[in-house]
């Protein structure tokens, strides 16, 4: 009966690690930590737009590859909604003062992606993503 139960524990635990060996992203990641020196990418690795104090984005404009994401770090010092009304692969994305995030994957090439935040009554952090 022991030999049993040890053998049922280590077969759940293996089937266990397996199930979770996989990462299948449902939702936007939150990236934790400073970001405050990443450099603007190319289409080689993933772009990062920092929201500043000033209430801009830098950079405004950046261009991704079909199936890439755009990693959005919020250095403003104030809580915000990203948003976008013609990209669903960031529709709305929350962020607090010093967390960032990632957007879904985009798709199709040659869509191009609006963003921006509310400060009634003016639109900041307002932005733009190309995809090739």
């Amino acid at each position: 009966m022991k030999s049993f139960s040890l053998g049922a524990i280590a077969f759940g635990v293996m089937i266990w690690t397996g199930a979770c060996a996989k990462e299948t992203p449902t939702a936007p990641s939150i990236v934790s930590g400073d970001v405050s020196g990443a450099r603007t990418a190319d289409l080689t690795s993933t772009p990062t737009v920092t929201l500043l104090p000033d209430l801009t984005a830098s950079p405004a404009q950046v261009t991704v590859a079909v199936g890439d994401t755009v990693l959005f770090a919020n250095q403003s010092g104030r809580a915000l909604l990203l948003r976008s009304y013609n990209c669903s692969e960031f529709s709305t994305m929350w962020l607090d003062p010093g967390m960032s995030r990632h957007t879904m994957p985009f798709n199709p090439a040659g869509k191009t992606c609006d963003y921006f935040a509310y400060s009634y009554p003016q639109k900041i952090f307002v932005g733009r993503v190309y995809v090739q």
